[in-house]
Formats: C-alpha cells, structure tokens, sequence
C-alpha cells in the first residue's frame, strides 16, 4: 500500500471532502513525504487548501499557536496528521462547536498511514456498532490482564462511536479509527500499563474514585511520575475506549494499538470533550492512554473479550 492510497483514504472515503470545502492541513513537522502525499491527493480533487504549519509542541495535547488555531477554526474540514496531538485541544474542540469536521492522526507514522489506516470502514463500522449497541445500557465494565490489571469502570452517559467517516459538521474523528469510548463516571481497582505513550511498560498505578490515587511501582518514569502529581487532572481517569479495527495490530504505537481489536484503552487527564455527566468532565493538557494487552472484558458480568478474544462477534 502507498503513501497515496493513505492519503485518499482520508480524503475521499474518511472525509468525503467535496470542492467547495476550504480544508486546512495542520502540521508540527511530522514526515514530509506523508504531507506531501495529503496535499497532492487535495491539489488533485481540485480542493482549496492550506497547509498551516508550526512548531511541534513539547507535550502530548497542547495547544498550538493561537494563528493555528484561529484557522482551524475558520475551515470547514480539518486534517491533522500532527506529531503531538490536536484531538482532545480546545481548539480542536472550538473547531468543531464552530461547524468544522476533520480527522485527527497524532504522531502517525509511515507503517501505520500505509497499514491500518487503509482499514476496510465499512467492516470496522459493523463491529463498532455491534459493540456501540452492547455497551448502550452498561452500567459496569469489569477488566483482567495477564500483567496485572484488575480494574472495575463504570460507565458515562455519553457513549461515542469512532467509526472514521466523518461527513457530518462538527464532527471528528481520530485515524485510524475503530473504537467506542466514554468519560467514566468513576473507576476502582489497579491499573497495569502495558502500552502507553510514554515509557512505563509493567507501571501499576492504584485507582480509587476515579482518579490515580497511588503508583505502586517503584521504578516509574519522571514523565509518569510528573503527569500523575504535577499537572491539573492528570490523575483523573478519563476515558474508557473499546478496539473495534480488525486490521489495527499491536505495533508498539498507541494510536493504532487503542484501536486494535480484542484491546481496550484507559486514558487519563482530560475529559471534558466527552464528558456529559454533571461534574464528570476534568480539564487537563494531557489525554494519555494506555493499551490494556491481552484482556479479559465483562459488560455488566458478560464475558465479551476472553484473554483478547473477541467472543461478542460471535453471538
């Protein structure tokens, strides 16, 4: 597969981007030659476009320039195949109150552009719907892995499935899609990292009312260490995220593995942009997520995924 067809994907099935759209490519000096392949598929289709680059920000989540925003706003698509992501920003999230719908791809790399981000949507829609459907009347999800993890979530209100074809205004999607995920309302138990996007493979992490109350490893990143005691919210538990993208392996790279099928995904810091429970939602420059390997799944004590086993499928 090519770096082209990548682009495609995102241009003509992802988006269905049409002529009269003014679409804005966000850059923060991710490959060359993937941007390259974005701009000419858009000069191709006879589409107006920018391309608005900036300097790559020092965190996961921050916010770009005001001038960066302030475009990104203004457009009536986005794209932002970003090193550091734009997804759960303000300005991604003013954006999109403002009618602009895009996909976001933060620190996608060639492997992944040219691999799972050329899915078969219309069989990764099946599945998100089939697991969408599943989780609409949950209360509780229960989680075990072989590294540790013994974590019981109880589910948000407000349940979002990423099915990545975004035609609708206001609405975005991150690439390569195939996930469901909510703002729990509260999580207890232990959390093993298995697959995060810092390093902190086999960090357990203590959860109590929702938030990281303790690490119970002694040998922890300062970057763990940092997000978890320092910055606002970091402890907060804020999302829950169900893999949906049979084509999505485990590669090492969080953007790709959380949609990987047979994985689910526990974020924390920010939650406001999928929070709507009263006081469920936190404000936070981080959304980090770790990639639970190999899980045991239960919605309200139904087993779905055995040790990483889609079982729901085949109901």
């Amino acid at each position: 597969m090519s770096l082209r067809e990548g682009a495609e994907t995102i241009v003509n099935q992802c988006l269905k981007i049409q002529e009269d759209e003014n679409v804005v490519v966000m850059n923060d000096s991710n490959d060359e030659e993937m941007i390259e392949s974005l701009l000419d598929v858009l000069s191709d289709n006879n589409i107006n476009h920018e391309l608005v680059e900036y300097e790559e920000p020092e965190k996961q989540g921050q916010e770009p320039p005001l001038p960066a925003a302030k475009k990104m706003k203004k457009s009536d698509v986005f794209i932002a195949p970003t090193n550091k992501s734009l997804s759960w920003t303000d300005a991604r999230v003013e954006a999109t109150e403002n009618d602009a719908r895009g996909a976001t791809l933060p620190g996608i790399t060639k492997e992944i552009w040219t691999g799972a981000l050329q899915a078969d949507y219309k069989r990764v829609s099946e599945i998100t719907d089939k697991a969408h459907e599943l989780l609409k009347d949950v209360e509780k999800v229960t989680i075990q892995s072989p590294s540790g993890t013994d974590l019981e979530v109880e589910l948000g209100d407000k349940l979002v499935p990423g099915k990545g074809i975004v035609t609708e205004s206001g609405n975005f999607s991150n690439l390569p899609a195939g996930e469901v995920f909510t703002a729990p309302i509260s999580a207890e138990g232990v959390m093993v990292i298995d697959d995060f996007v810092v390093p902190g493979r086999g960090t357990k992490l203590r959860i109590e009312d929702g938030e990281v109350k303790e690490i119970l490893s002694e040998d922890t990143s300062e970057e763990i260490k940092e997000a978890i005691h320092d910055i606002e919210n970091g402890e907060n538990i804020a999302e829950f995220g169900f893999g949906t993208n049979p084509q999505a392996e485990i590669i090492g790279h969080v953007l790709q593995d959380e949609k990987s099928l047979g994985t689910v995904h526990i974020a924390i810091g920010n939650s406001m942009p999928i929070a709507e429970k009263e006081g469920n939602g936190k404000q936070s420059e981080i959304h980090w997520d770790n990639v639970i390997e190999e899980p045991t799944v239960r919605f309200d004590g139904k087993k779905v995924l055995d040790k990483g086993e889609p079982v729901f499928l085949d109901e």
